[in-house]
C-alpha cells in the first residue's frame, strides 16, 4: 500500500484522458497569444502567475469537495488508509500532475520571452514551490467550504489575497511589512521568475532566495497533514 494514493492519483488522472488533455491546452491557450503578443512583461507576468497559482487551488479544491460530498475519500478512509497519507500522498501527486500539465505553457513563456539561463534553471524549482503551496491552500479552502460553489470562490478570494501580497499586483516599498511578506510568500518567486521568463530582465533571484519561502511551504504542508483528521472530516461530513 506504500504510495497507494499516489498513484491512484496518477491512474485516474490518465484514465481520464479528454479533462488530462484540457488540463494540457487550456493553459497554453491562455498563454501563448499574450507570449505572442508584446504584451509587456510586467501585465504578462501577472497573469502567468495567477493562472498558475489558480490552476493548482482550484485543482486541489474542486475535487477534494466533490469527492468528499461522493463519499470516496470517506470510503478511502475506512478501508484503512489514514488521513495523514492521504493528504500528504494527494497534495505531492496533485502538485506533480499540475507541473506536467502546466509544463507546455510554462516552456512557451520562456521560449517567446527569451528567458536566461538562471530563468531557465530556476523555473522547475520556483514552479514546484507555487503549485505546492496553491494546493495545499486548496485542502484548506476544501475544509472551509460547504459546496463546490463556495469552494471555487474561496479559492479565488484565498489566491487573488496571497497574490497581492506576494506583489504581483504591486512592488511594496523596501523596509515595509508588505515587502518583509513578500519575502516570505512561496507565490513571490515564482512571480519573480515568470517576470523574466516573459522579457522582464535578467533574473536576480538565486536558491539562497528560496529558503524562506520553502520553509513556510514546509511548515504548511506539515500542519495540513497533522490537522488532517481535522480537514477530512470537514470534507467529508456536510453540515445540517
Amino acid at each position: 500500500m506504500r504510495l497507494s494514493i499516489w498513484s491512484l492519483e496518477w491512474r485516474l488522472a490518465l484514465r481520464r484522458r479528454r479533462l488530462f488533455v484540457l488540463n494540457l491546452l487550456i493553459p497554453l491557450a491562455l498563454v501563448l497569444p499574450i507570449s505572442t503578443g508584446g504584451a509587456p512583461a510586467y501585465h504578462a507576468s501577472a497573469t502567468y502567475t495567477v493562472l498558475f497559482v489558480l490552476f493548482g487551488t482550484f485543482g486541489s479544491a474542486i475535487p477534494l469537495l466533490r469527492e468528499g460530498d461522493g463519499g470516496l475519500l470517506r470510503r478511502i478512509v475506512l478501508r484503512g488508509v489514514g488521513e495523514s497519507k492521504l493528504i500528504a500522498e494527494r497534495v505531492s501527486a496533485s502538485t506533480a500532475l499540475d507541473l506536467v500539465e502546466l509544463f507546455p505553457a510554462l516552456i512557451v513563456i520562456m521560449g517567446f520571452g527569451g528567458a536566461g539561463g538562471r530563468t531557465w534553471l530556476l523555473a522547475i524549482p520556483v514552479t514546484v514551490l507555487g503549485l505546492l503551496t496553491a494546493n495545499l491552500i486548496g485542502v484548506w479552502v476544501a475544509a472551509v467550504a460547504r459546496s463546490m460553489a463556495e469552494g471555487a470562490l474561496f479559492a479565488a478570494v484565498a489566491g487573488l489575497f496571497l497574490l497581492h501580497g506576494s506583489g504581483v499586483f504591486r512592488t511594496p516599498r523596501p523596509g515595509t511589512f508588505g515587502a518583509q511578506l513578500e519575502q516570505l510568500l512561496p507565490f513571490a518567486p515564482l512571480h519573480e521568475t515568470l517576470f523574466s521568463a516573459a522579457g522582464g530582465g535578467g533574473l536576480s533571484l538565486g536558491f539562497e532566495d528560496l529558503v524562506l519561502p520553502a520553509t513556510a511551504a514546509m511548515i504548511l504542508f506539515v500542519v495540513t497533514v497533522l490537522v488532517s483528521p481535522i480537514l477530512i472530516e470537514r470534507i467529508t461530513v456536510p453540515v445540517g
